[in-house]
């Protein structure tokens, strides 16, 4: 997954009919046959295909604009909607804070949202405790109204985090990092705070 992709080739991915876009076909009707099965059994599914694609370390990953990721997610959305009728889905785009660390960047989130049309949930993934207010704003701005979330976390945020940005619908801690980066008495605050529903 965390190959590169050349332009050439991203070019031949987003065109209909070239043996890319075949392939990268065959290997989205074989998922969707898995979710088929699970929408048979009212299994509702939080999908967020293409993850941290304002970053540099997977193949999906910063291609902004209409012909980036943006195009490569409708894509999916129109075969899996369309053609397979998948509506157990809650298609949840979870892109990553932004940051300008060297040859670890992640750009600015409204370059790579496809609209509100193909997302239900926007979410974002923090690492490196970067729980900026500015990227916060920018989400929910993003959102207008929709359900916002901590789709992966490294670092728990800290209660005042959560005092400062209280429409996070909930956060999921990467699970290497629940003991590594992250103290006992830090994990029983903020899954034993007021504002925390862990059941």
């Amino acid at each position: 997954m965390q190959g590169k992709l050349t332009d050439a080739q991203w070019k031949e991915l987003i065109t209909p009919n070239s043996e890319l876009n075949k392939r990268w076909l065959g290997q989205i009707d074989k998922i969707a046959s898995y979710l088929k099965q699970l929408q048979y059994a009212h299994v509702p599914v939080l999908w967020r295909p293409y993850h941290e694609m304002n970053g540099v370390w997977f193949w999906w990953g910063n291609r902004p604009g209409s012909d980036g990721v943006i195009k490569l997610w409708k894509m999916m959305y129109d075969r899996f909607v369309n053609v397979y009728h998948l509506n157990n889905l809650l298609w949840v785009w979870g892109a990553n804070g932004p940051r300008d660390i060297p040859k670890d960047e992640a750009y600015a989130y409204k370059n790579f949202y496809p609209g509100a049309t193909y997302v239900d949930i926007l979410g974002t993934d923090i690492y490196h405790f970067d729980y900026e207010q500015k990227d916060y704003n920018e989400l929910l701005d993003l959102a207008k109204g929709k359900i916002i979330a901590l789709t992966e976390v490294g670092e728990l945020p800290k209660p005042e985090i959560l005092e400062a940005q209280p429409k996070w619908a909930w956060f999921m801690v990467w699970t290497s990092w629940i003991w590594t980066d992250n103290t006992r008495e830090r994990v029983k605050e903020i899954y034993s705070g007021i504002k925390t529903i862990n059941h």
